[in-house]
């Protein structure tokens, strides 16, 4: 398979410490983020193995995240946020003209070095009942936290 991008898995101190969150912090947090093109590619040899995650809803996302993701919904996100324990990984699509729109999970596995989240943008399934307001469509799920170098696609 060819090369992926990686996404910095860098912890985001300033929210997961305690001290005092600002959005402009937050943004710049997250405008730091820079996808690069990465050596961890999925070989034969060492197949990956999947992991354990829990798709998170809106009400149950944590209050720091819910705003970073609120200020970043308008674009294609790809983020990774961890509160020390555990590690939300974020996947969103931007704006989308009509509601009916949603995020499907392809894979979510890992070998001894990275972890790959694979999502799909599934379209509007029925279209007499469609939204004609625009949506947002966002996926956040939850996995115990790594070290390894994190791939979301």
């Amino acid at each position: 398979m060819g090369k992926r991008r990686r996404m910095d898995t860098r912890k985001k101190q300033a929210l997961s410490s305690g001290l005092p969150w600002k959005p402009a912090l937050a943004a710049a947090m997250v405008s730091l983020a820079v996808f690069a093109i990465s050596g961890c590619e999925k070989t034969k040899e060492g197949e990956p193995s999947e992991v354990d995650f829990a798709v998170v809803t809106p009400e149950d996302i944590p209050q720091e995240l819910l705003t970073i993701i609120e200020e970043n919904k308008e674009k294609e996100m790809r983020l990774t946020w961890t509160d020390g324990e555990e590690m939300y990984l974020i996947r969103g699509d931007g704006k989308q003209a009509t509601g009916g729109y949603s995020i499907g999970i392809a894979e979510c596995t890992e070998d001894e070095d990275c972890l790959w989240f694979d999502t799909r943008l599934i379209g509007p399934q029925d279209e007499e009942a469609l939204s004609k307001e625009p949506s947002w469509p966002y996926l956040v799920v939850k996995i115990a936290a790594t070290q390894k170098e994190v791939i979301i696609e």
